[in-house]
């Protein structure tokens, strides 16, 4: 029977009338008049609705209240007001908007209520025209086969407590005890895990089983997080632990990693087919189960579904399995075959559902799945009424214990609390009723030990070595046979030292035989640690130039890699499986400890997996680790989601073997990370320190170390912005001048006296002298280019888009106002580029080249008083400022091309932009506002002589 809802009005008071707190049905009343069902008791006046629970019982719901008001009006609180009390809202669960924002529990920006009495207590104070909404639910309040339901009819069920724990891994631990409408209602953190149907096989949106769960949420709660994990072609191995067979990424322990107030879990016919019997398959799930109990989380299982390409067998299977979870899961359980089965068959599915295939469900067979889990929900997670507070208690033996907390807000049914110190430790939870009696007390939840550290974090390695995969963005080619690739700077932001492995280096990328020797340290300490790829990782696929480089990555930093070392990778191909590649790392000290991290990433948002296999040469491939190397373009990269290879020791080589795992036809490898616990090997080797400067000379001297003996040195620059001159270049001191504004690296090769030859490379940071003042010194791009030393990158699509950024070494603030086109007109859809400005191709113009090469521009929008469109904030307002401004457009443009300024509303000033690389136009003495704001024009100039376009490239603001 589905559930139905026979009386549904909506009710928005003024003031709430109070409704009565027990209702009663006489058994001589209830009758059916022409095929409606009639109740006709002394609860005729209360508006509400019948339920059927699905367990032989059906029930009545009362509707609960909602009042709306807007702050001044007559009989509600005035702005300046803090509170509001109603005493019709007493003993509801109460759910406050504020402006449309719901309004958590807190005091500061929030709400307190007393649900005792009806009374809110608003944070901040109430303002003029603030709207209200507060609405109250109800619990259940009696059952039709005449016994009371003491505030809900599941309050036997819902007052066992179970306590369960989560590790919030920042010295604070999640602690559940129970669920109430809270758990549904305000902010849930749901997880699926599953196969197709979850996964969306088949269909779009919003016709998918995913799509209709988030719309649900989005209608019906409020600040709900939904996470899909599920993979098409999945069984219940699947999402077992990774112990048990599981894929990190899509299992149990990844969906509690995300700390869920409760999972969905749908796999509905995959079993059968993998060979894993009805038996195997309960004792999975029940292996699911167990795992989020003990973290106090739910789990709510969608039974099988028919499938007409299976068997007789097979089909018998699935009917039976989903008897059993019926069985097992009661109230748990989502129904998922018998709205769908054709009932003259063992398990096809009827043919109005089929959606063509014979195993997947049609949007409308998906319907049926949704309405049974929305019901479960509704019906599972009701308001415990009877609650005056809970007790935690807390102990280091399970023994001794003593009184942890006291909640005395009978809504808060989990809570995060501070972890005082590293042990493991015990809680346990009972509630205090409101007539004076106590439950039992909950199981026992145990928070583990803190072994620190386990294992390592990367601040306790003794050395450490990154090395990036991908390409050059030289010569390597991406699918359109374009140039592509982001290698990682060396040293990056954090200042640690990366290996760029391209692969066999030129167009190839990673060929047979790619190989990396002599890597360094994040330190930029020489090893003999070297690693190669055997095999040819794309197998058979493709026929570019550039082999095995994906670069569909993440353009954002994940933890500390930054963005360069997550955009590329070398990807895998299915067809090397069974055997798959070797990944070889050499050169291992034998007594030192190493922890070797694969991670991978590529961004796609079709439903097949890209799963990564790894094991170490000396296993077999049932004992692989798997994890899934795709996101969503939405998604958000996991540092921790990765192969790892940990307490590698006693070893001077090492091999990986890599390939596809499951349905998958790729696989992606971005970052190789290798701890090491142990000494570094001493090695011979020239030692070359990097160095800044503001000046256009310097020296470099390379000084031999552990040995080494040196006959002869040869000294070359690798690159920067021009070409510098290098005196001496075969001695021990190089002397460089002709440096420009820029990031210069040197590298300096030395043969010993056995022949051997060592090589090192120093970086030159070569920053521009600003006299000892103040300086912010702007360049503008679409997106963030190369840095350049002592210069700040503001970039983006300036038309459409509200920019602010803050440079971190003045302090100052880049506005350009507002993301109305009002202030910024595009061209052709466009307003700023990388590229399109004059260069000198050796950096000797007025500014750097890449200053040069990157603009903003408005187009044909003139000045009005009042659209300043470019502030410059944070200044001192008591000081005056020289700002010099830059104008370039390379002359693939026609003329006339200009930037055209105004400073602080002043007369406009116009720099001829076309071909430029020489001219800088400098305005003195400029005081800011009271609030230390400058404000600049950057609009089309005022006569049509000088064009349509005004162009900025760059900017430099000095404090005088």
């Amino acid at each position: 029977m589905r559930n139905k809802l026979l009386i549904i009005p909506f009710l928005l008071l003024s003031i709430a009338a109070l409704a009565q707190t027990s209702l009663k049905v006489d058994p001589d009343s209830v009758k059916f008049v022409n095929t409606e069902l009639v109740l006709r008791n002394n609860t005729k006046d209360i508006n509400g609705f019948l339920y059927n629970t699905g367990n032989g019982k059906t029930v009545f719901r009362k509707l609960g209240k909602g009042i709306q008001f807007r702050v001044g009006a007559t009989g509600f609180p005035v702005a300046g007001d803090s509170i509001y009390q109603n005493t019709a809202l007493s003993n509801y669960f109460l759910k406050v908007l504020r402006n449309g924002l719901l309004q958590y529990r807190d005091t500061a920006q929030g709400v307190k209520v007393d649900e005792t009495t009806g009374k809110i207590t608003f944070y901040p104070v109430l303002q003029t025209n603030d709207v209200i909404y507060i609405e109250a639910l109800t619990g259940i309040d009696f059952s039709l086969n005449g016994s009371a339901a003491n505030g809900s009819v599941s309050n036997t069920d819902s007052l066992k407590l179970n306590a369960g724990i989560f590790d919030n891994g920042n010295i604070t631990f999640t602690l559940r005890w129970l669920t109430n409408a809270k758990s549904l209602y305000i902010g849930p953190r749901i997880v699926g895990i599953g196969s197709s149907t979850l996964a969306g096989y088949g269909l779009t949106a919003p016709d998918r089983l995913g799509d209709k769960i988030l719309a649900w949420l989005t209608n019906n709660t409020y600040g709900a997080v939904w996470e899909n994990l599920s993979v098409a072609g999945y069984s219940s191995t699947d999402v077992l632990p990774v112990a048990n067979g599981g894929v990190l990424g899509h299992n149990i322990e990844s969906a509690l990693t995300s700390n869920p107030d409760f999972i969905f879990v749908s796999l509905p016919t995959n079993d059968p087919s993998a060979g894993i019997s009805v038996n195997q398959s309960i004792a999975n799930l029940k292996k699911v189960d167990s795992l989020a109990i003990a973290k106090g989380v739910p789990v709510f299982f969608e039974t099988t579904q028919p499938r007409t390409t299976y068997n007789e067998a097979q089909q018998l299977m699935l009917k039976q399995l989903a008897d059993s979870i019926r069985t097992i899961w009661p109230k748990r359980y989502v129904e998922g075959f018998k709205d769908v089965v054709d009932p003259a068959t063992t398990a096809a599915i009827l043919p109005q559902y089929n959606n063509g295939d014979g195993v997947h469900l049609t949007s409308a067979g998906n319907q049926f799945i949704a309405n049974s889990l929305f019901d479960r929900w509704l019906e599972y997670f009701q308001p415990v009424k009877t609650v005056k507070r809970y007790l935690v208690d807390s102990s280091l033996d399970k023994s001794a214990w003593s009184q942890f907390k006291i909640e005395t807000e009978p809504n808060i049914v989990k809570n995060n609390y501070a972890r005082f110190n590293d042990n493991k430790q015990y809680f346990r939870v009972r509630a205090e009723l409101k007539d004076g009696t106590y439950t039992s007390y909950s199981n026992v939840a145990t928070l583990d030990q803190i072994n620190n550290p386990t294992l390592p974090g990367v601040n306790d390695y003794t050395y450490r070595l990154l090395i990036d995969l991908g390409g050059d963005g030289l010569t390597t080619l991406n699918g359109s046979n374009q140039v592509d690739g982001k290698p990682t700077p060396s040293p990056d932001n954090a200042g640690k030292y990366w290996n760029n492995w391209y692969g066999v280096g030129g167009v190839a990328g990673f060929a047979d035989k790619s190989a990396f020797n002599a890597l360094r340290t994040t330190t930029n300490e020489a090893t003999a640690m070297s690693v190669q790829i055997i095999g040819l990782p794309q197998g058979t696929f493709g026929t570019s130039d550039t082999k095995s480089i994906n670069y569909n990555g993440f353009n954002v930093a994940v933890g500390d890699y930054p963005s360069q070392a997550v955009y590329d990778n070398m990807f895998i191909h299915s067809s090397v499986n069974p055997d798959g590649i070797i990944m070889r790392i050499k050169g291992l000290a034998k007594n030192n400890t190493y922890y070797i991290k694969l991670w991978g990433a590529r961004l796609d948002d079709a439903s097949t997996p890209r799963t990564l296999q790894a094991k170490l040469g000396s296993e077999t491939w049932t004992t692989a680790q798997s994890v899934d190397t795709k996101y969503a373009t939405t998604g958000t990269g996991e540092y921790s989601r990765a192969v790892t290879f940990n307490y590698i020791s006693g070893l001077d080589s090492l091999d990986i073997n890599l390939r596809t795992g499951g349905t998958s036809t790729f696989a992606h490898v971005s970052i190789v990370d290798i701890g090491v616990v142990g000494p570094l090997p001493l090695i011979p080797q020239i030692k070359l320190r990097d160095t800044s400067t503001t000046a256009s000379t310097l020296t470099l001297t390379a000084n031999p170390i552990n040995g080494a003996s040196i006959a002869s040195f040869n000294w070359s620059q690798i690159s920067g912005p021009n070409t510098s001159t290098i005196a001496a270049t075969t001695s021990a001191t190089a002397s460089i001048s002709g440096l420009t504004n820029g990031t210069f690296i040197y590298r300096v090769t030395g043969t010993d006296t056995s022949g051997k030859v060592l090589s090192t490379d120093a970086t030159v940071k070569v920053y521009p002298n600003n006299g000892g003042k103040k300086t912010l010194r702007v360049h503008f791009s679409k997106t963030a280019v190369s840095s350049i030393p002592g210069w700040f990158n503001v970039y983006g699509q300036v038309a459409g888009t509200h920019i602010i950024a803050t440079d971190t070494v003045t302090n100052w603030t880049i506005d350009n106002v507002s993301d109305a086109t009002t202030y910024w007109a595009p061209y052709a859809g466009n307003s700023s580029s990388n590229t399109d400005g004059s260069t000198t191709g050796n950096n000797s113009g007025v500014v750097p080249d890449i200053v040069l090469q990157g603009l903003w521009y408005n187009y044909s929008l003139k000045y009005a008083a009042g659209m300043d469109n470019l502030l410059i904030k944070g200044l001192n307002p008591s000081k005056t400022y020289t700002i010099k401004l830059y104008a370039s457009r390379n002359t693939t443009a026609s003329a006339p091309r200009y930037g055209a300024w105004r400073v602080n509303g002043g007369s406009e000033i116009l720099q001829n932009a076309l071909g430029n690389t020489t001219g800088e136009t400098t305005v003195s003495s400029v005081s800011p506002d009271a609030s230390g704001v400058i404000k600049l024009s950057v609009h089309a100039p005022t006569s049509a002589t000088y064009g349509s376009f005004s162009y900025i490239n760059g900017l430099i603001v000095q404090e005088n």
